[in-house]
């Protein structure tokens, strides 16, 4: 079952609906039981994925990339296979000898971080693909670090006093753009590497300069192999109201 838009409102928000101000504990909560719905089922669909990102922080992004890895899915949100390898499993060299004995430094975290950040293909232990790797991290980095006690009146279904910026948008600063969405907007080979160069600039990268140039290279044809799976159909007799005649 796919988490819709709906059903975080209604299971998760809809207690939260006394106050504009959340406090700490509050905000834990709320943040407890939105980990505890999305670590099981994938997001329906762009449009609540990015109201998602008016509930978490960065961090709380990685415990939820940690909690779907432990539930053996895909770390991106909208994603419902399976991560493409283990990496203790397929990588016994990270944590283990050649022996297949624990290595002494496994509880090491910075030891651990090393050995994530050298190696080229870490990522598939956490993602099913380089592209909904790259998908996870366009998002992540644009997530806020507000605290979500500190966003008043974020968590409000009816929010009848919504923030506005000068330019008179809603919660601007919590809007995001997905990947999947930009690439929609390229059209040519070209298009796809100069957003490759633009990943590059933001430090979206996984390894060392050493695997950078493969790891780009893996990058656009992934992404030209995406956008070719696209296919804009035209309609020779579009109805006169387009999709709202559907609506009737």
């Amino acid at each position: 079952m796919t988490v819709t838009l709906q059903k975080i409102q209604d299971e998760v928000l809809k207690p939260f609906q006394n106050h504009r101000q959340l406090s700490i504990k509050e905000s834990e909560t709320l943040t407890l039981e939105l980990l505890a719905l999305l670590c099981d089922d994938e997001i329906d669909n762009g449009t609540t994925l990015k109201y998602l990102a008016k509930l978490i922080t960065p961090t709380t992004y990685d415990d939820l990339i940690e909690e779907r890895n432990l539930n053996h899915l895909c770390g991106y949100p909208m994603c419902g296979r399976a991560p493409e390898r283990n990496s203790q499993e397929h990588n016994p060299s990270l944590l283990h000898g050649n022996s297949g004995v624990m290595s002494p430094h496994h509880n090491d975290a910075l030891i651990r971080k090393f050995l994530w950040e050298n190696n080229p293909y870490a990522y598939l232990s956490k993602f099913c693909s380089k592209f909904h790797f790259r998908c996870s991290q366009f998002y992540q980095v644009q997530l806020n670090e507000n605290a979500l006690f500190s966003r008043t009146g974020i968590h409000l279904i009816n929010d009848t006093l919504k923030h506005t910026t000068p330019g008179n948008v809603e919660n601007d600063e919590y809007q995001v753009t997905l990947f999947e969405d930009l690439l929609r907007e390229k059209t040519s080979e070209e298009d796809v590497k100069s957003l490759v160069v633009g990943l590059k600039k933001l430090g979206l990268h996984s390894s060392t300069d050493d695997t950078v140039n493969a790891e780009d290279k893996l990058l656009e044809d992934e992404l030209s192999q995406w956008l070719s799976d696209i296919k804009i159909v035209e309609n020779a007799n579009p109805p006169l109201l387009g999709d709202l005649e559907k609506d009737d």
